[in-house]
């Protein structure tokens, strides 16, 4: 990772504390980078394995043996034609996207049970996220980078997720040291002011206000998923996408590069001059169109 040149406990959707200090280029310059936001899962903890268990677990009986085999030959992830088509959406959304899969028999339909509702449906799955919380793992360079931008550039850090508070409330349980000790706030899905989820902006203007940025596009924001990527986009945020390993090369020149501003295999691969610079570059375009 190219990047040296030169948390609380509350139960709220949104969590604060105080950050005074931002990025700039010297002392005598004002803040170039104000804020860097990020996605939760995905981005920077890697929850899909126990999601996808979790997944699992909810639906199982309603599988054919042949789809429970095939869950259990994949260490129990979903079909990435199926994942793909989550990644980023609120819990109802992607719960339907689920559940519209099952719908359609592509998992042989092993009950003539009806399936469960969203809402019974994300309740289960909620409660066999909640025994395996505590085995999430960071993504890579997840660690390293939060400390970077904020011990060595001094930038204010949030989260905007569209997880729910208590959902986030578990799984900064094993990372409240190494991530979340680092993050002026955390903003999610449930909080009230966020009336649209992603890929509306809703939350990404939220999330910078409460880091004291008025102006998102004075934000860093990085996603791995395209309607967050849309949504951090909207809100006029620059956007470094960190796609799945699993997209192929032209996915993520169509999906990500054709919308985000920089896309990155992982983590460690952020540098920082190539973004103050890419950064720079797209705030100058900006404001040519605009004369």
């Amino acid at each position: 990772m190219k990047m040296i040149n030169g948390g609380s406990n509350s139960q709220s959707t949104t969590t604060t504390t105080t950050t005074t200090t931002t990025a700039t280029d010297n002392d005598d310059c004002p803040p170039i980078i104000q804020g860097v936001l990020f996605d939760l899962d995905g981005t920077l903890l890697d929850s899909e394995p126990i999601g996808c268990r979790a997944v699992y677990e909810t639906l199982k009986d309603y599988m054919s043996d042949q789809a429970r085999k095939d869950f259990q030959r994949r260490d129990y992830t979903m079909e990435w034609s199926l994942k793909q088509q989550t990644l980023g959406l609120p819990g109802p959304q992607w719960a339907a996207v689920v559940l519209d899969w099952a719908q359609q028999q592509h998992w042989g339909g092993g009950s003539s049970q009806k399936l469960p509702t969203v809402d019974e449906f994300l309740t289960t799955w909620d409660q066999h996220m909640s025994e395996r919380m505590h085995t999430i793992q960071a993504c890579k360079g997840a660690n390293e980078l939060v400390q970077y931008l904020s011990n060595i550039r001094k930038i204010p850090l949030a989260i905007a997720t569209s997880s729910h508070s208590q959902s986030v409330q578990l799984k900064r349980r094993r990372h409240e040291e190494t991530i979340f000790r680092y993050m002026s706030a955390v903003v999610t899905t449930d909080d009230p002011a966020v009336q649209q989820g992603k890929p509306a902006p809703d939350i990404y203007i939220h999330a910078a206000k409460q880091i004291s940025v008025n102006d998102p596009s004075y934000c860093i924001v990085f996603e791995d998923g395209i309607s967050g990527v849309q949504a951090a986009k909207a809100a006029g945020c620059f956007v470094i996408a960190v796609p799945d390993s699993r997209f192929t090369q032209q996915e993520r020149q169509t999906l990500f590069a054709s919308q985000a501003d920089m896309v990155l295999s992982d983590l460690t691969e952020f540098d920082w001059d190539t973004v103050v610079q890419a950064f720079l570059a797209k705030k100058q375009t900006n404001k040519q169109t605009t004369k």
